[in-house]
């Protein structure tokens, strides 16, 4: 992709309930600001990561396990902090006293040594810069509902993307498709809440009627596609967050929703992309946070797979969300790369994926 611009985008932490005492890492990211240069986006986020750094304690985001927090082992962040004058108490130490540590000693430190001690932590991070191009395509969606049980009256919105209804290069033509679709559904009976989404701010004890409701949304993924290509391959996300956020579902939304997150005009770049977003992903989150152990690696046959890695832990023997999340915390000091990407596959379906789709001029 050419003629770019650096994005700072704001990453995606979520604190689970029912006593996970981790804020999660989500593949969300949300754009805050659009730069020409690099030098200047950075030093944007640089302003925006320490503002969402003080203070905070890196050991209580990303997972049990200092693998969720720094590229470092145990025994190399304890070198780490030494070479600025930072004592931790021991060598190697188990996750909760890292944790109780930074909590009784981090106000201690000056300045300087507390910039050092975050530098390490380069899983524990809030905002980042990406390289995007100038121009854009517009993918329409349809958003995907379910039922909340304290308020069976309304549809709440899922929570981000939906189903791909097409995929345009003109602002105002996607626009436009998406005004057509909008016209049955907005003539249509029922009420409709967008709490749980996001850039909307609806009142959830407020529900608003079907003739003003948002059905259909355009959205401008960075793109590379050049007119009247009439293809491209799309990169989308699967939407996670409706499959782990809260449990006070009665009917959740449908699983098939997307993200778009950038088409290219040639498969094999898409493919990479694709990829590498898969590799960053298995480096800072849990995938048993949003994937269904019932449905995946619970599985008979994939309990087989996973017996056949010879993994540091037992595999939990039910299909309990919690045990697994806490499985795999612990199993990250001692995995390798590729055992992690065989438990990644295991689960229910893929975080990325790539779709040839029409691109439409007109």
């Amino acid at each position: 992709m050419s003629e770019s611009r650096y994005t700072v985008r704001q990453l995606g932490w979520y604190q689970p309930p029912h006593g996970d005492p981790y804020t999660r890492r989500v593949p969300t990211a949300v754009p805050v600001a659009g730069f020409d240069t690099f030098d200047a986006a950075e030093e944007h986020r640089r302003e925006l990561e320490a503002g969402a750094r003080a203070g905070e304690n890196p050991f209580r985001f990303g997972g049990c396990s200092v693998f969720f927090q720094s590229s470092l082992d145990g025994m190399r962040l304890h070198d780490w902090l030494m070479d600025e004058g930072i004592d931790p108490p021991a060598s190697e130490l188990r996750h909760g006293d890292w944790h109780e540590w930074w909590a009784a000693f981090a106000h201690t430190w000056t300045e300087g040594q507390l910039h050092h001690a975050w530098s390490a932590f380069d899983k524990v991070r809030f905002f980042d810069v990406v390289e995007e191009p100038q121009s854009v395509a517009h993918a329409v969606v349809e958003i995907v509902w379910g039922l909340l049980e304290r308020d069976w009256n309304a549809m709440t919105a899922g929570t981000e993307g939906g189903r791909l209804m097409g995929v345009y290069r003109r602002a105002a033509r996607a626009e436009r498709f998406r005004a057509e679709l909008s016209r049955d559904r907005n003539a249509g009976g029922g009420r409709y809440r967008y709490d749980r989404r996001a850039g909307y701010s609806a009142d959830p004890h407020n529900p608003i009627p079907a003739r003003q409701a948002t059905f259909y949304e355009a959205l401008a993924v960075p793109s590379d596609v050049p007119p009247f290509a009439g293809v491209g391959y799309l990169v989308q996300r699967r939407a996670v967050i409706d499959t782990f956020a809260g449990t006070v579902w009665r009917t959740r939304p449908p699983a098939d929703a997307r993200v778009p997150v950038a088409l290219y005009a040639a498969r094999s770049d898409a493919v990479e992309h694709r990829d590498r977003l898969a590799a960053e992903s298995r480096q800072v989150l849990n995938p048993f946070v949003f994937a269904d152990p019932a449905h995946g690696a619970a599985t008979e046959g994939a309990r087989e797979e996973l017996a056949a890695l010879e993994l540091p832990l037992p595999v939990p023997s039910g299909d309990r969300r919690r045990d697994w999340i806490e499985w795999w915390d612990l199993c990250q000091e001692d995995v390798s790369d590729e055992q992690r990407a065989a438990v990644w596959r295991a689960c229910d379906q893929p975080m990325f994926e790539v779709l040839r789709v029409e691109v439409a001029d007109e």
